[in-house]
């Protein structure tokens, strides 16, 4: 008691003391979590400055330093050409500035082969006490190189992962290691060791958030049959799905082709197969529109948009579920003077990037419009192992994008996008990548293709 009497007397009067750190009791509780000990520590420069209390643990880590603990789980598994999800976690104190995560995942010769730094979602200075938090690291398996197509793969195997925090001008930084933690070298600490394995599970997507009470079903394609045919019409007088683009636009290194008898389309069990293939040296593939040229056929303002599709395998490959405006057709006649086309590819898939969720919203400008463009990228994982959903709802406020149910982005509805859109689903290849090692044929498979409406909406498909 007297001791601790000493040291509140010397923090209150400032005395200065012979040195520079007091410590006053080996065995005094600290903060009710075990013993520790308690001092003051003298702040460099002027010795009329503030006296600082140091909190220091029996294994001898200080209270003033960040403390980076094991990951959860420490020892993740993941599937080549998929991934994991891994939390990091710090017991935190605030620091000078804001620093870089570093995780490096190194192979049994040292040599670091995959990287996850990043920032946290708490800057540095910021952050205190217990901060935890997850992230999807994908495992690539290509990259391009000379225009070819190159396998870099991870091994199956062992890989530790050393991570810790470091500024460019700085360098590393030191930090305590918590429990299971092991520092290696150069503020280098090993929190944990990946697997590879190529039966490794396939991380869940987590906690569904869509709610579509009170919308009703609008548009239900469930693909028992197939009603398409090349040009239209589409809607009641014709068929549900055109195979091209209204405006008459292909794209990527595959043309779609007309329908033809087990080609490109194909239905079985109530699942749609569009089928890539290569005959003659040249790439043909297959498009579904809901409109076609004069603007007949299903369209919708507002609503919620759904594909539950899975994507093939392969560099190259590029998928996606999409909706267009119909600003574009020459076939309107009030599509004159200058306007804005709304595009929303609510998931575009790209067989390099097999864990990469691509959304974009494109606003086209026409007769001398400005065109705006934005695009988000987002770590998913399983789109080519199993079915998943991409949806998007879109209302006065809000485009809402959703994966499996899940919301991934939410942003203001542009004036542009409050039109009547119709759905279209393809399987392109490229754009871009090159497809040496594309496989022939690639498919994608879709279970259906659905949009709701809320139910005191006027029914409004206008342009």
């Amino acid at each position: 008691m007297q001791k601790l009497l000493l040291l509140c007397v010397c923090l209150f009067l400032a005395v200065p003391c012979a040195a520079e750190t007091i410590y006053v009791d080996d065995d005094a509780p600290l903060g009710g979590n075990g013993g520790g000990r308690v001092g003051l520590r003298k702040p460099p420069g002027d010795a009329s400055k503030d006296w600082v209390i140091l909190l220091t643990k029996k294994d001898n880590t200080s209270n003033t330093v960040t403390t980076i603990l094991k990951a959860e789980p420490d020892n993740p598994t993941g599937r080549p050409g998929c991934g994991f999800k891994i939390t990091y976690r710090w017991q935190a104190v605030p620091m000078n500035k804001d620093y870089t995560v570093f995780v490096h995942f190194v192979d049994k010769d040292g040599k670091t082969v995959l990287q996850d730094d990043h920032e946290p979602p708490i800057p540095t200075s910021k952050w205190s006490g217990d901060v935890k938090y997850t992230r999807n690291v994908p495992l690539e398996q290509w990259k391009v190189e000379n225009k070819r197509t190159v396998h870099i793969g991870l091994a199956e195997g062992k890989y530790p992962i050393y991570a810790g925090l470091y500024d460019k001008k700085e360098g590393r930084k030191d930090l305590n290691a918590g429990p299971g933690v092991t520092k290696i070298d150069e503020q280098r600490y090993k929190i944990g060791v990946l697997s590879i394995d190529a039966e490794a599970p396939i991380p869940e997507p987590g906690k569904k958030t869509l709610d579509l009470t009170g919308y009703h079903l609008t548009f239900n394609e469930e693909f028992d049959e197939l009603s398409v045919s090349a040009w239209g019409p589409a809607g009641p007088e014709g068929t549900r799905w055109i195979a091209h683009t209204p405006w008459r636009g292909d794209f990527g290194d595959a043309r779609f082709t007309d329908p033809k008898p087990g080609f490109p389309f194909t239905v079985k069990d109530g699942i749609l197969r569009i089928e890539a293939r290569k005959e003659g040296g040249r790439w043909r593939s297959g498009l579904l529109s809901a409109v076609d040229p004069k603007g007949n056929g299903f369209k919708q303002k507002y609503g919620y948009f759904e594909c539950r599709a899975k994507f093939p395998k392969g560099p190259g490959t590029w998928p996606a579920f999409w909706l267009m405006g119909l600003k574009n057709l020459k076939g309107l006649p009030e599509n004159s003077g200058p306007r804005v086309n709304p595009e929303i590819d609510v998931v575009e898939h790209y067989g390099h990037w097999p864990w990469k969720f691509h959304y974009a919203l494109h606003q086209w400008g026409l007769r001398g419009a400005e065109s705006k463009h934005g695009e988000k990228r987002f770590v998913v994982f399983g789109t080519e192992e199993n079915f998943h959903t991409y949806g998007v709802m879109i209302d006065e406020e809000y485009i809402i994008l959703y994966f499996d149910g899940i919301e991934l982005n939410r942003e203001q509805t542009p004036e542009s996008a409050k039109t009547a859109l119709y759905p279209l689903v393809n399987l392109a290849l490229g754009p871009g990548w090159p497809t040496d090692k594309t496989p022939n044929p690639s498919y994608m498979y879709v279970d259906y293709i659905r949009v709701w409406k809320k139910k005191n909406l006027p029914n409004d498909s206008g342009i």
